[in-house]
């Protein structure tokens, strides 16, 4: 489907109003709204970087990991081991962390993209159960069960990143930057041949594509903005426990990404709103809270399998032209 020049402009003007209200969203905290909201809209963005370099691997790539928080979880525990036990200035710490974790995301992307389908799945979902293991029985350097705590509140220059107000404007401008580099590769010739790997491999090797080299890239950038949500995290949060490498962690992002509608970059971070915010509310009304989350996934698959843009896309084509198919 063509894209009209009266469409383009109507999407540069709603980016702009976008990024309008939320450069403008922390000016209303305390005053207008609890402070809660705009450490949550933090978290979003933390969660944001990641998922969109997720939903270039599985919506994009066609590639679904079941162990993404292992980079996640490695960027977190190596920030917060060298900010605890070193002197290395906070941005070396940082860029420690997402050095380390593209290590481990070439390494393993290297050896997972040997197998295909449900074993690759597994496979990933092996190394980073392996890696949450190290984590969580690693007592003298990991903390164990217990992590790390602690972790001292950092700086970059004259700005001070130990206020939920300051640190937003970081976040953003790092959740701006994935999400406008995702948005560039996946309209660049290497995005259009991941679609084309992801429709039918074996074509893609007949037209004489590495498909297995694109593979590898797609899965070492993914796991690169991995390690860059988790130091965000822990920067921002000052500590860093083994769950953040489980298992379950990995499920959310799978769940905060077919949520918002997989290959469209902005449906995982919707995604990862509504899971966020609705978490922590139905969480402090009730212990049984994950039930009704539950509910809410099992809703969306019935009625809404491609997602909340499944939703906002079908809406709008069926403002544009009332005969269409309501369900996109």
């Amino acid at each position: 489907m063509s894209v009209s020049k009266d469409d383009r402009r109507v999407a540069r003007w709603g980016m702009a109003l976008v990024l309008g209200i939320a450069l403008a969203f922390p000016l209303g905290a305390a005053q207008l709204y609890s402070t809660f909201y705009l450490d949550l809209v933090i978290r979003i963005f933390i969660f944001g970087v990641l998922l969109v370099g997720y939903d270039l691997l599985a919506g994009y790539a066609g590639m679904v990991s079941f162990g993404h928080a292992m980079f996640f979880g490695v960027g977190a525990y190596t920030e917060g081991l060298l900010l605890l036990h070193t002197t290395l200035p906070w941005p070396l710490a940082f860029g420690a962390g997402v050095v380390l974790a593209a290590v481990v995301a070439y390494l393993v992307g290297y050896l997972s993209i040997q197998s295909k389908g449900i074993y690759f799945i597994l496979l990933t979902q092996a190394f980073g159960q392996f890696f949450y293991l190290v984590a969580y029985h690693w007592n003298g350097l990991t903390g164990g069960a217990d992590g790390l705590h602690g972790i001292p509140k950092v700086s970059l220059g004259p700005f001070a990143l130990d206020s939920s107000f300051n640190y937003y404007y970081f976040a953003l401008t790092i959740f701006t930057l994935a999400w406008m580099g995702c948005r560039r590769v996946v309209r660049s010739p290497f995005g259009r041949a991941l679609v084309a790997i992801r429709q039918n491999e074996e074509r893609a090797r007949f037209l004489g594509y590495n498909t297995r080299r694109y593979q590898r890239q797609a899965f070492l950038i993914s796991g690169i903005l991995g390690g860059v949500a988790g130091c965000m995290f822990v920067t921002f949060q000052g500590y860093v426990v083994p769950d953040f490498l489980h298992w379950s962690r990995s499920g959310d992002f799978i769940l905060m990404t077919w949520l918002g509608g997989v290959g469209t970059l902005i449906g995982p971070v919707l995604g990862a709103g509504v899971v966020l915010y609705f978490g922590d509310l139905l969480s402090s009304w009730t212990q049984n809270w994950m039930i009704f989350m539950g509910a809410l996934y099992v809703l969306f698959v019935l009625f809404s399998p491609r997602g909340l843009m499944g939703m906002i896309n079908s809406l709008r084509w069926q403002r544009r032209d009332p005969s269409a198919d309501k369900t996109g």
